[in-house]
């Protein structure tokens, strides 16, 4: 195993010592200095951008799914 550091601006990752590897390598990335907070928020955007590109909301963009109006409501609710 050989471990080196680098540099990650949120979009690229920059090594910072130099590698003498003549082949192709499987790597593993861990961010040591991570907080719990900026994990979740990464894993949301992940989900969120999953979401958005998976297809799995593409029905709502079809006008038959669009069945209930405010006719539909029982009782109106306002913030007053």
């Amino acid at each position: 195993m050989l471990a080196v550091k680098g540099l990650y601006d949120g979009e690229n990752i920059k090594l910072i010592d130099r590698i003498n590897l003549s082949y192709s390598q499987s790597i593993i990335i861990v961010f040591p200095e991570v907080t719990e907070a900026l994990e979740d928020t990464i894993i949301q955007k992940n989900i969120y951008a999953l979401a958005e590109t998976g297809g799995s909301f593409d029905y709502l963009n079809d006008p038959a799914e669009d069945i209930y109006s405010e006719k539909d409501l029982k009782a109106r609710y306002t913030n007053e």
